[in-house]
């Protein structure tokens, strides 16, 4: 059995390198703006879940396929680059995370009343000063000029 830290060592390093398959080894136009959210692994590190997400909900099941067309190569990339006795089975599962979020702050956007976004008190530039000219707002080091 593997401690708490060796399981997240293994998980963060089975993330990476799913991510790295997806951006740069997997040719498949469904993996195209997928995210690999989080990786979970067993005690005994034989098996490991996968969570992802993918920016366009409407390509969610055609992702799980490629997901499960592409496991068995998955794992033996995985299990080629990490340090283990034997490679962890990968189960992939949408994470719902990402949907809750976006529920919530759908629900937040209809409640609570428009935010009045302001810069703070910055100097106004007036047509009659050129932008050149204009005082920045951010600090300049000492002897540097705006020229």
């Amino acid at each position: 059995m593997a401690n708490e830290r060796r399981q997240q060592q293994v998980a963060k390093r089975i993330q990476q390198k799913i991510s790295e398959l997806l951006l740069h080894d997997i040719r498949d136009p469904r993996a195209t703006f997928v995210t690999i959210t989080r990786v979970t692994i067993s005690q005994d590190l034989a098996k490991a879940k996968v969570y992802w997400s993918v920016l366009d909900e409407r390509h969610r099941s055609k992702v799980m396929h490629m997901f499960e067309h592409a496991k068995v190569y998955l794992r033996t990339s995985v299990a080629r680059d990490i340090n283990i006795r034997s490679a962890p089975l990968l189960e992939f599962h949408f994470d719902e995370g990402m949907l809750a979020a976006e529920r919530i702050e759908q629900v937040l956007r209809r409640v609570l009343p428009p935010e009045e976004r302001t810069l703070g008190e910055l100097p106004a530039v007036s047509a009659e000063q050129p932008a050149a000219e204009a005082v920045s707002p951010w600090p300049t080091r000492q002897g540097e000029s705006d020229d």
